[in-house]
């Protein structure tokens, strides 16, 4: 998946207009005439999603190999603008029955900017939180964001607990080396922080034990379906959540080289 600019298409049909309707005397070499165009429409094809009308320019190249042998000043003549009318008609129709089967979908407006959740994540965060995550949090956060922006709402909800409680196994292991955090669940590494007793992470615990109860277990379970508001809120609570964790990790010097060592 790549986003693709809807301007891309109106351009490509803007060419195909122009193409079209080339009279005779139209300047063939001179920029933003024939040949440019028709460089233009060639690579705006072969760079799209059209595999058929891809396999429908042949003709349009050859033609354009005729035009780029001759002079410099030429103009095209009565029967070339004529050719190259028919030639952009044919192509045109393909388009056109392509197109019938080629479908773009457009991101609806959310709570959370969606160019945001799609492109520019980090801003979500309180500044310089996000570029202090492993990239294996990052990852699970970006998933989240993409999976709200294309409306998947309960992926995203397993992505942003997962990204989270991989933060919860960072934090432990900061506090306490000792501890094999790699294959412990939620609900073991909030009951080894209330063991370790920091009076200043209470109300942060507190927080990621009601997470833990009324999010990230019952999102184990196939009864439980998000929609896109929860699975917003829950984004939300989420970050506010890492945000915390970090600004904490930064006061008392557990974050190494602007990046967890892990």
């Amino acid at each position: 998946m790549k986003p693709i600019s809807i301007a891309k298409y109106f351009t490509l049909g803007g060419i195909l207009s122009y193409l079209r309707s080339a009279k005779e005397g139209y300047h063939v070499h001179n920029p933003n005439n024939i040949l440019d165009n028709i460089n233009r429409f060639i690579d705006k094809i072969e760079n799209s999603q059209l595999k058929v009308t891809k396999n429908a320019i042949s003709e349009l190249k050859k033609f354009e190999g005729t035009l780029k042998e001759t002079e410099e000043n030429y103009k095209i003549s009565k029967s070339e603008a004529k050719a190259l009318f028919k030639i952009m008609d044919r192509i045109l129709f393909v388009i056109i029955a392509e197109s019938k089967s080629t479908f773009t979908f457009i991101i609806s407006e959310k709570r959370i900017d969606s160019n945001k959740l799609l492109f520019e994540i980090a801003t979500l965060f309180a500044k310089d939180v996000f570029n202090v995550l492993s990239h294996d949090i990052q990852y699970d956060f970006k998933e989240s964001g993409k999976c709200i922006a294309f409306e998947c709402p309960t992926a995203s909800a397993f992505h942003v607990l997962r990204g989270l409680e991989g933060l919860l196994r960072v934090l432990l292991n900061k506090l306490d080396p000792q501890i094999d955090t790699s294959k412990m669940c939620w609900g073991d590494v909030i009951k080894e922080l209330i063991k370790i007793n920091i009076k200043e992470l209470s109300v942060l615990i507190d927080n990621l034990d009601r997470i833990r109860a009324n999010y990230r277990n019952p999102t184990n379970h196939p009864e439980l379906i998000y929609n896109i508001e929860e699975a917003q809120d829950l984004f939300n609570i989420c970050v506010g959540v890492v945000n915390d964790i970090i600004v904490y990790m930064k006061k008392n010097n557990y974050i190494e080289l602007e990046t967890f060592v892990w």
